[in-house]
């Protein structure tokens, strides 16, 4: 079974991708650059689902974690017109704010990274079952993606949205 009927588009890059891996060349860096920019279509079109999961799962972290600052700051600011009385709040806003900065940045962009890096390789991989099973996901399908933006718009939006809110009640 040949690579360019599994890829069915850029085959020769996959080829020599998957030709360096077979002989354990594929450098440490080697990084997918449609799967590094973005995953969650990359994988969704090749079918390489650890991809897509992962991808969505740490990039709703992170974002969840970059969108404390919206919730945050405005209660920081608060506790800044009255710093006499507000000492405790205004140091935990702070840090949280920080925190979650630091944090969101640091996942959002080491998700990319690996992301990038593991895609050939696990491309690769289901390669190699393809070659055994022909029902493992091939080809470039455009329903797949359907499918990833239909998960991405229904599954993000609301997840950011709530991770943002503040509690209005007196739990």
């Amino acid at each position: 079974a040949s690579v360019e009927t599994f890829t069915q588009r850029n085959s020769g890059y996959y080829t020599a991708v998957f030709e360096r891996h077979q002989r354990g060349q594929l450098g440490a860096l080697h990084v997918n650059l449609a799967a590094l920019l973005v995953p969650w279509f990359w994988s969704a079109f090749r079918g390489v689902w650890i991809i897509f999961w992962a991808a969505l799962a740490i990039d709703v972290i992170a974002l969840v974690c970059l969108l404390q600052y919206v919730k945050y700051t405005p209660l920081l600011d608060a506790a800044l017109s009255d710093p006499d009385n507000n000492r405790l709040l205004i140091s935990r806003y702070s840090g949280w704010i920080s925190t979650y900065l630091t944090f969101g940045t640091v996942i959002l962009i080491a998700g990319h990274l690996w992301r990038g890096a593991m895609a050939d390789r696990l491309y690769y991989r289901q390669y190699a079952k393809w070659r055994i099973d022909v029902t493992t996901p091939n080809g470039w399908d455009l329903r797949r993606c359907v499918l990833a933006c239909m998960i991405l718009v229904f599954c993000v939006p609301l997840t950011l949205y709530r991770a943002t809110q503040q509690r209005l009640d007196d739990r």
